[in-house]
């Protein structure tokens, strides 16, 4: 297993168990203690994990805050960055979006555009866009539901999503930093990553503030952001992403953050 996966998978591993010894993690993963050691060395210069004696622990409760909230917070630039992000899907497209807050603010713009084909994992949009004066197509798959947010979760949601090739792939992430994207949730994650890799074009929607924190798990780099939709961008992440399309989203007050 290659280092950076196995990174990951400590991770995930301790977000479900709060702490892991060393062995324990060399057993899991058949490698050396010493091999365990530096990821977990590496891990907590990232401040991702704290070390103990013979084992290592989460430093803080590492979660997003809930739903309802999160859909109140930064709410001008959310619904600036989504009425951007409808102005540049095409009419009659496909898309598909992810369960992110910001997904729900455009899905409010989409719901008074013409038809299109649009699959996501989250109830709350899909009743959005279903409340709507259009008649969109909307496809949801299977899943177990996740209540806290009303979104559909497990393998086979994946699985069954695999199967399309949209057009958009439009998702949101907890934070950008100069690695990369990066989220809290291992479902969401794999997500992220399985439909990225089936979509033609791949849309970021990032209000500014995400710039500023921290994930646990990485979810993709700059370089497989084809959109990048946000209210302002720091320099030292503007340098990563001269590759892809930046479309800056002036929030209500007309200024851009």
């Amino acid at each position: 297993m290659a280092r950076t996966r196995r990174k990951e998978q400590i991770l995930a591993r301790l977000t479900t168990q709060g702490r892991a010894t060393i062995s324990f993690l060399a057993e899991e993963f058949e490698v050396s203690d010493e091999t365990i050691r530096r990821d977990l060395k590496a891990l907590s210069l990232e401040g991702l994990v704290e070390k103990f004696h013979g084992g290592v622990r989460l430093p803080m409760p590492r979660a997003e805050a809930p739903f309802d909230r999160r859909l109140s917070e930064n709410s001008a630039a959310k619904a600036a960055i989504a009425a951007r992000t409808a102005r540049h899907i095409r009419e009659g497209a496909t898309l598909l979006l992810d369960n992110s807050t910001t997904a729900c603010f455009l899905a409010r713009e989409l719901a008074r555009r013409e038809p299109m084909t649009i699959l996501t994992i989250s109830l709350e949009i899909a009743q959005i866009l279903n409340s709507g004066a259009s008649p969109h197509r909307i496809i949801l798959p299977g899943g177990e539901l996740r209540k806290a947010d009303r979104t559909l979760t497990g393998a086979g949601t994946i699985s069954y999503l695999s199967s399309f090739s949209p057009s958009y792939f439009v998702m949101s992430v907890v934070a950008g930093a100069s690695g990369g994207c990066q989220d809290f949730d291992l479902f969401e994650v794999e997500f992220k990553r399985a439909m990225i890799a089936r979509a033609d074009e791949t849309i970021l929607m990032m209000d500014s503030s995400k710039f500023s924190k921290s994930g646990l798990i990485h979810v993709c780099d700059w370089s497989e952001v084809d959109v990048l939709v946000t209210d302002g961008a720091p320099p030292e992440i503007a340098e990563q992403i001269d590759h892809c399309h930046l479309l800056l989203a002036p929030t209500l007050n007309g200024n851009i953050a």
